[in-house]
């Protein structure tokens, strides 16, 4: 099986047809930190409730278009990304990002093998995992409103401190949908294998307003490889 995977590669590598868009494969991984604010003075002015560190770490599909006499080429990364989130006030697991993010990559210099680039980048990506919550957070005001009445007839302190601590204390997992939209810098390389399939290089910052259960700015760094093929 690794034999035909690596015939397979090679394959695309030499017979890849050039064309104006390049088409390959990226993996990432990044680290950041997220501020989650509290806006305060009617609005004037915010501060810090909480923050989080993540760290990122995905893949997903690349496209890049431009000719060789192009001052710049447009990159755009589509992917899917998997993230651990320590240290905030709220606990995910299965916290998941899938990714639109595009680079407006200007040519630095070139050699017949190397082409190094620049320039900024936008995108948005949107947020998914499980949290623990409580039901009182949950659930709307008239069920939660029945179960405390239903609580106020049980027949036994322990029946209401037992359901009490049902709505108010026993945690569940609610999934949770949340948006990043990043704006950044991005520095990268392009390495031609042949002439018509290439490795790249990416890294970058990024940073932009970031909102899951509350508002807030993330800051992150990432590097993203991959291979492009039909490469300019």
């Amino acid at each position: 099986m690794k034999k035909i995977i690596v015939i397979s590669f090679f394959v695309l590598l030499i017979s890849a047809p050039a064309y104006p868009i390049g088409f390959g494969f990226y993996g990432t991984g990044g680290y950041g930190k997220v501020d989650m604010m509290r806006i305060i003075d009617d609005g004037n002015d915010y501060r810090v409730m909480y923050s989080t560190k993540n760290s990122v770490y995905g893949a997903g599909l690349q496209l890049e278009s431009g000719n060789k006499s192009d001052t710049y080429h447009n990159r755009l990364n589509a992917g899917v990304e998997g993230s651990t989130l320590v240290g905030g006030r709220y606990q995910f697991r299965r916290f998941m990002r899938a990714k639109i993010e595009n680079v407006f990559a200007f040519r630095l210099t070139e050699s017949k093998v190397v082409r190094f680039w620049m320039g900024p980048l936008i995108g948005i990506q949107l947020l998914t995992g499980h949290a623990i919550s409580t039901r009182n957070s949950e659930w709307d005001n008239d069920k939660f409103k029945n179960h405390i009445t239903i609580l106020a007839m049980a027949p036994s302190s322990a029946t209401r401190l037992c359901g009490l601590y049902y709505l108010y204390y026993d945690h569940v997992w609610k999934r949770k949908f949340g948006v990043f939209i990043p704006i950044g810098i991005a520095l990268g390389v392009n390495i031609h294998l042949s002439e018509n399939a290439a490795l790249t290089l990416e890294g970058g910052f990024r940073c932009g307003f970031y909102f899951l259960r509350n508002g807030g700015f993330n800051y992150e760094g990432y590097v993203n490889a991959g291979f492009i093929f039909g490469a300019m």
